[in-house]
């Protein structure tokens, strides 16, 4: 069934028959990939042609909705009254943190329910959809194509809720499915063969990306790029250590001993989270700020132009797709 090509003038009469009423596939324009892609969705053939053969989930591998603490993970949990499964797992955020899409693919549901509060549905097709639920507002509708990392709500406090978080949930067929599995599928391994963990602080830097919830082996291109994975680095300006705190920064943080390797970097990742957090999840300004400090990414409006910055920006940024890869 997936060698059929179906001819244009033939396709274009076909959606009314399958029960398929989409703009997608209108007229001269009709494509073959969307006419099998939009059978899939409905349930009307198992699978579209393109797809077979290919991991389901691998587009969602690695990637975060929001960056923050896992507060609750996958599983069975103590709630009242007794014990219940939990589905998915909740990330700490403050309330109106851009919450992203994990996947491309066709916004499903938004609306209010009692328990999820306001919540978004995304099926990204081959029967795999995700769910981001307590949203206090939302920035797409039903039916809307979406895009890997495009923004679809604002993290809140919506539904049985006890504090600002995102609730996350991956389903396959219907099924809940672990996320932290695919969350941290590019955490230690990447998508290639270098582990983050046979780097120097390997162990520790997976440990503490998870403790934070951030990629390791982003927080490992930072290490990288800011002291070559050495504990006892000290930069001409005084920052110390293997994040490269400076001493004011340290202390707020509550690192006692900045070359204390387990010390700087639970302090530099929980720094990077809040920036992260800060910046909307982007990435770029979060380094940028970590750099030079939030306050002149704020009124630069962007990556400042301070040639030190930009190129600290470049270089962890090439390093870490480097590191994903494990090239």
């Amino acid at each position: 069934m997936a060698g059929i090509t179906i001819p244009p003038e033939i396709l274009a009469t076909m959606p009314a028959r399958f029960g398929i009423r989409s703009p997608q596939l209108g007229g001269p324009t009709a494509n073959n990939t969307q006419f099998w892609a939009l059978l899939a969705q409905r349930g009307v053939v198992a699978d579209s042609p393109t797809s077979a053969g290919r991991d389901p989930l691998a587009d969602l591998r690695g990637v975060w909705p929001v960056h923050g603490p896992v507060t609750s993970t996958f599983g069975p949990r103590s709630l009242l009254p007794g014990e219940q499964f939990h589905t998915g797992i909740d990330i700490g955020v403050p309330e109106g943190t851009p919450v992203r899409a994990t996947a491309s693919g066709v916004v499903r549901f938004v609306g209010n329910t009692d328990g999820y509060g306001l919540r978004v549905e995304i099926d990204h097709g081959n029967g795999v959809t995700t769910l981001y639920a307590h949203l206090s507002e939302a920035s797409v509708v039903p039916g809307q194509r979406v895009e890997r990392g495009q923004t679809i709500g604002k993290s809140g406090n919506t539904g049985a809720s006890t504090g600002p978080h995102l609730h996350y949930e991956i389903r396959q067929n219907g099924r809940p499915i672990d996320p932290w599995l695919s969350l941290q599928a590019s955490g230690p391994a990447g998508s290639g063969g270098q582990s983050v963990l046979s780097l120097p602080f390997g162990n520790l830097i997976v440990a503490t990306a998870q403790r934070y919830g951030l990629d390791a082996a982003l927080l490992a291109a930072m290490v990288k790029v800011e002291s070559g994975f050495d504990p006892r680095a000290v930069s001409s300006a005084g920052a110390k250590g293997l994040m490269q705190l400076m001493d004011g920064t340290a202390a707020a943080l509550g690192v006692r001993d900045p070359f204390d390797p387990a010390q700087n970097l639970d302090g530099g990742a929980r720094y990077f989270r809040d920036l992260l957090q800060r910046f909307g999840g982007d990435v770029r300004l979060a380094l940028a700020a970590y750099n030079a400090g939030p306050n002149a990414v704020r009124e630069a409006g962007g990556i400042p132009p301070y040639p030190e910055t930009q190129r600290y920006v470049e270089a962890v940024m090439a390093t870490w797709q480097m590191l994903s890869r494990g090239s």
